[in-house]
């Protein structure tokens, strides 16, 4: 049986004034595969990241979710993806539970309590769900942030660095009970990331970008050492 598409990245274009990011960009990601980017420092991975959620519209060329396009079809889209970037997006003075019982307003009604409860003992935070955010750590934060983006059960997830800063033990959490109820549950993950260890222990496909274009991706797990030796090659030169 062939999979679908959950992300399909056609020939796109982005740049920011003089600077181009992405050059005839080419992307495929299959329903439940968990690609992991990575890249460079000033890479475009950010940036590719922002054009997945709508936040950023391609200068040419097209990017389909789930058959849906990104420009045409932008407000559906965001309503079946989950999105972790850099910044927490939280309000410090409200703890975890009101933080994502009022961003849930946004959506269309879904089961808020059996979901909060769900990822709050997945990314062990169940005895942190009533202090306020800005008593949180940095490591609980962010997995804060990836509850806000779990919370409606979205179809494909984004994340953007997730791991960037984090301490042993959420990135033992997300690595050992995270990423396997992802998988469990057949949601579609694409994530940047600088950690090398973690990319080969969550990923179904790893991809490098360079100079705007995916220069290496595999699909077969016996290669990815040897693509992740080209990704610290070229780093180095970069460096």
């Amino acid at each position: 049986m062939i999979s679908k598409s959950a992300i399909e990245i056609s020939n796109v274009n982005k740049s920011f004034g003089s600077k181009k990011i992405l050059n005839d960009l080419l992307m495929t990601i299959k329903s439940s595969e968990r690609y992991v980017l990575l890249g460079s420092n000033g890479s475009g991975k950010t940036t590719l990241a922002k054009l997945l959620t709508t936040l950023h519209v391609p200068d040419k060329g097209k990017i389909l979710l789930n058959g849906n396009d990104s420009i045409k079809d932008a407000e559906h889209i965001r309503s079946f993806i989950g999105y972790v970037g850099h910044n927490s997006l939280l309000y410090g003075d409200l703890s975890a539970y009101d933080n994502l019982r009022f961003f849930s307003n946004f959506y269309p009604k879904f089961d808020f309590e059996k979901q909060f409860d769900y990822l709050s003992h997945l990314l062990n935070l169940s005895h942190l769900i009533n202090q306020k955010v800005n008593k949180l750590s940095h490591g609980e934060r962010k997995r804060v942030s990836i509850m806000k983006a779990m919370i409606t059960n979205p179809s494909i997830l984004i994340m953007d660095e997730p791991d960037a800063g984090l301490d042993s033990n959420s990135l033992d959490n997300l690595r050992n009970s995270f990423f396997p109820d992802l998988v469990s549950r057949n949601i579609t993950v694409f994530m940047t990331t600088h950690n090398t260890e973690l990319a080969i222990s969550i990923a179904s496909v790893i991809g490098i970008l360079h100079q705007g274009q995916i220069g290496f991706e595999t699909r077969v797990a016996n290669q990815f050492l040897e693509i992740i030796k080209k990704y610290k090659s070229m780093d180095t030169n970069q460096s």
